[in-house]
């Protein structure tokens, strides 16, 4: 009980710090929010003011590595549960049809989305000594590197796009889309770097079995739901007591997103996003929006404030003998992981019809990693196949590319 009352505390700092910071760049600087969001993480983090000991206090955040991150349990399961509130308010605000539309671009799109970004992350790490041909454990080191830069989050992306009322154009449905078959296929292929570092090896059967689970579910996920949305609507909208509607819907797509990854494999928010993507097309949506924007409204900040609070800049220096070549570690990884998305994902749109204003939108869309790769640094972080090297230079590359995208994205549709 002692614990909760700090935990209240720190809930109410990190809100004030979000909205503050929220409202210096959308009024001031007039950038997204968002970014300020991330800057407020970034200062109050436990390794800037947030670690500082106030007299017989202590920090007002401390380290947990527990789950492969360096905030509490707590703020870090409230982070991933605005995550997946957020990404069911997106997909509810997408247009069904035009992400059906949109789907066979999008394909390629993610097809190239990951390709690129694998091979040039596997390159990095190599050609700066971290890992090397010579054996498949030496290798895994640089395998999990490329699978960190196939990552896209697409809370961010989504939520740029939303705030500018893009969500279902050509540019943002292709996004969405391609978004969500990239964290499918990176799913698989961060599945079989798990299963190389595990057993040495991967056999052609369990990649099949992966494959066929993820994308079956996430396919039976979205047709099933499609299928009975108005059945799913009108049973929901039966009930007369308040509160009902958003409770029941907020529901069914956390048990969605929970049955995603536990069973499956998937990201949680794949399975929000789908579930909210099926009742896009329904009367439930109309009575359901104005309240879901409203809890995410305080919620949702309090996801991209944790992602900033995650960066450990001064033990990437302290760390390594040679801070010039980390140095230059650092800024190839963030540069590759920038270009493999823009040209990996802009290229195919070019070659299917889109203009190049329409491939830099949706090439800059697919930018940032977030919480994707987070998850990925922290699995190989907690299974010891990188060490505090890679999952520094995993962070800031993080950093920067989820910090860009959201200014390059509003830059490119002003």
């Amino acid at each position: 009980m002692e614990h909760i009352p700090i935990l209240i505390f720190q809930m109410a700092v990190i809100l004030i710090c979000a909205k503050i910071f929220g409202e210096l760049f959308h009024s001031f600087l007039k950038l997204p929010s968002v970014l300020g969001e991330l800057l407020a993480g970034l200062i109050i983090s436990p390794f800037a003011l947030g670690g500082i000991k106030i007299g017989n206090l202590g920090p007002l955040f401390s380290f947990d590595v527990s789950h492969g991150n360096y905030i509490s349990t707590e703020l870090f399961f409230i982070s991933q549960l605005a995550a997946v509130i957020l990404l069911f308010e997106v997909g509810l605000e997408t247009n069904r049809d035009q992400f059906k539309k949109y789907i066979t671009p999008a394909s390629l799109v993610a097809l190239g989305g990951v390709v690129l970004p694998f091979g040039l992350g596997v390159l990095a790490t190599i050609l700066f000594g971290y890992s090397s041909f010579n054996s498949i454990n030496e290798l895994v080191p640089a395998l999990f590197m490329g699978a960190m830069l196939t990552a896209t989050s697409v809370g961010i992306t989504a939520r740029v796009l939303s705030d500018l009322g893009v969500l279902d154009n050509p540019e943002g449905s292709t996004i969405m889309a391609a978004a969500v078959l990239d964290d499918v296929l990176g799913i698989i292929v961060l599945a079989a770097v798990v299963g190389i570092a595990q057993d040495g090896q991967l056999t052609l059967s369990s990649l099949i079995i992966i494959f066929v689970k993820a994308v079956g579910f996430w396919l039976s996920l979205l047709v099933l739901g499609s299928i009975l949305s108005k059945v799913i609507s009108n049973f929901i909208m039966s009930f007369k007591v308040p509160g009902a509607n958003i409770s029941l819907s907020l529901a069914l797509a956390l048990l969605a997103a929970s049955i995603a990854e536990h069973y499956f494999g998937l990201a949680m928010i794949i399975g929000s996003y789908t579930f909210g993507l099926a009742l896009s097309g329904t009367d439930l949506k109309h009575h359901i929006e104005k309240p879901l924007s409203n809890i995410n409204a305080w919620l949702v900040p309090v996801f991209f404030v944790v992602i900033g609070m995650q960066a450990d800049f001064v033990s990437l220096w302290t760390n390594s003998g040679d801070v010039l070549s980390v140095l230059f570690f650092v800024i190839t990884v963030t540069v590759f992981a920038i270009l493999s998305k823009i040209l990996g994902c802009g290229i195919p749109t070019l070659l299917i019809g889109f203009s190049r204003k329409q491939a830099w939108r949706i090439g800059v869309g697919m930018l940032p990693r977030g919480e994707i790769a987070l998850i990925i640094a922290g699995i190989g972080m907690s299974t010891g196949v990188i060490g505090q090297e890679l999952f520094g230079v995993s962070i800031i590359m993080i950093i920067v590319t989820t910090i860009l995208a959201p200014v390059l994205l509003y830059q490119s549709y002003k």
